[in-house]
């Protein structure tokens, strides 16, 4: 028996209360039931999703993260004019609930608006979560893999840490640098596109001094 499914099965049963504590009233119960479909579908556990949920957005339907940084939208509209901006931009941004990554929506040319959603934000998160797991198995690797490519990276250990700390009920690690906050109005804009887009053309040049793209 792997570590994370002995944990999953020897739980209290008031983790599940405490995971739905972090969401809003307004989303709470409707967002919780909206992990059932897709999480027996997939042949995820509930609870690791929900814990992944709360890392990823603290269960906030709008969340999103443009380029590492976390942007500040109020409604659907407001994220959905932002993730339009950075699509068009060719940016890589994460939305919704599950901050499932702009390279699915790119990759199975799924609709923003659906993936922005709770609904089909959920169901898309948990299948690649689903995916993570068939290759990995129920194992820090695999909830590692769903946020970081390079699972075995100090980064990935860091993540599946933080994950389960969430499925223990424990305080969270904090970050050593957080990335500051954007506007949605500012995120929108051409000026902070256009700064985006040397940010990962820098980093690029970085991470491969050849010039050489992926």
């Amino acid at each position: 028996m792997t570590p994370i499914l002995a944990m999953l099965r020897t739980l209290a049963p008031c983790t599940a209360l405490i995971l739905l504590l972090a969401v809003s009233p307004a989303h709470g119960q409707a967002l919780d039931t909206l992990f059932d479909a897709p999480c027996e579908r997939y042949g995820v556990p509930k609870q690791l999703a929900l814990a992944i949920a709360t890392k990823e957005s603290a269960m906030r339907p709008w969340a999103l993260n443009i380029q590492g940084r976390t942007v500040q939208t109020s409604s659907r509209e407001q994220a959905l004019e932002v993730s339009r901006a950075a699509m068009a931009a060719g940016l890589s941004f994460d939305i919704g609930v599950m901050q499932v990554n702009s390279q699915w929506l790119r990759r199975y040319r799924l609709p923003l608006e659906s993936v922005l959603d709770q609904p089909g934000n959920i169901q898309v998160g948990v299948w690649i979560l689903g995916q993570a797991i068939k290759q990995h198995g129920l194992t820090w690797r695999a909830v590692a893999a769903y946020h970081t490519p390079g699972v075995d990276t100090e980064r990935g250990r860091a993540y599946a840490e933080d994950v389960i700390r969430i499925l223990r009920g424990e305080p969270r690690a904090r970050a050593v640098t957080a990335s500051p906050n954007v506007s949605a109005a500012s995120a929108a804009s051409p000026m902070l596109v256009k700064r985006y887009r040397v940010v990962a053309e820098d980093t690029e040049r970085v991470a491969r001094p050849d010039g050489k793209r992926n």
